[in-house]
């Protein structure tokens, strides 16, 4: 599935930083001069000051959870999964739209909230926002995000992987895995096993799927999983990476978000 594809994840509080106070900047930016939403009528002392003090509604919330979220990465066995981002983003912007009305119910207006002035911004101000804010926040995370690889030792064990067609199925250790390939509907796998034979299995599936029951491998590449224990040589650069696999014949292509990651990964091998 889609969702269990990993993605890069903001790891540092450098970054997180850096991407709440561009947030926040954006937010106050078009609030005081574009002056969305009817701004203009809205006249009060302190005006602007007020529209800036909605950036703390960005702030508290981001780095609230920023928290929250590298508790869950560690728990997820360091992999960051796009089911993972779609809730960060979702729920994140469901609580600065909270603290925003809240915002604006005590500061800006000096009213109680409730529950169908929460329902009405949510409708007008809140919905309309979201396309702009959502993409721009999920572009920033992803620049400054990076796809991190666990250095734990994995537990070499004996692994059955299931097809999608009847009685489809191979097995085999962990250790014997060279590498996956992903071509439409069906996935190549290659195996060095303890007789010193290559091997290569053929099944009906998809790289989503096959990492489902792989989660220990290393996707370097939307096609492309592999066991970093094989690698011979990593290539090139971030612009146009590969790496050669022992007991293969291809260069594998690794694709400028793992490529960084990979390399810091090779560091630690023996």
């Amino acid at each position: 599935m889609q969702a269990n594809k990993i993605t890069s994840f903001t790891s540092s509080w450098k970054n997180t930083i850096f991407i709440t106070l561009i947030l926040s900047v954006f937010i106050s930016i078009i609030l005081i001069l574009l002056q969305p939403f009817d701004t203009y009528t809205y006249n009060a002392p302190y005006k602007n000051l007020k529209l800036a003090g909605y950036s703390l509604c960005v702030i508290i919330p981001l780095l609230s959870i920023h928290t929250v979220e590298k508790i869950w990465y560690k728990k997820h066995d360091q992999k960051w999964r796009l089911f993972n981002e779609v809730f960060v983003l979702t729920f994140g912007f469901f609580f600065i739209n909270l603290l925003c009305y809240l915002y604006n119910c005590y500061v800006m207006n000096d009213v109680p909230p409730t529950l169908a002035g929460l329902f009405y911004w949510n409708i007008y101000y809140g919905l309309p926002f979201a396309c702009i804010f959502i993409t721009f926040w999920a572009y920033l995370r992803f620049r400054f995000g990076q796809i991190l690889m666990s250095e734990e030792k994995i537990e070499n064990k004996l692994i059955s992987i299931e097809g999608a067609n009847a009685n489809e199925q191979i097995q085999f250790e962990w250790d014997e895995f060279v590498m996956a390939k992903s071509q439409s509907n069906y996935i190549d796998i290659f195996l060095y096993t303890k007789n010193s034979e290559q091997k290569k299995f053929t099944l009906r599936s998809t790289l989503s799927k096959l990492f489902d029951q792989l989660p220990m491998a290393t996707q370097v590449h939307r096609s492309f999983l592999i066991n970093t224990v094989f690698i011979n040589e990593l290539k090139g650069n971030t612009r146009k990476g590969a790496v050669v696999l022992n007991h293969v014949e291809m260069v594998v292509p690794v694709s400028p978000k793992y490529f960084s990651a990979l390399k810091k990964e090779l560091q630690f091998h023996p």
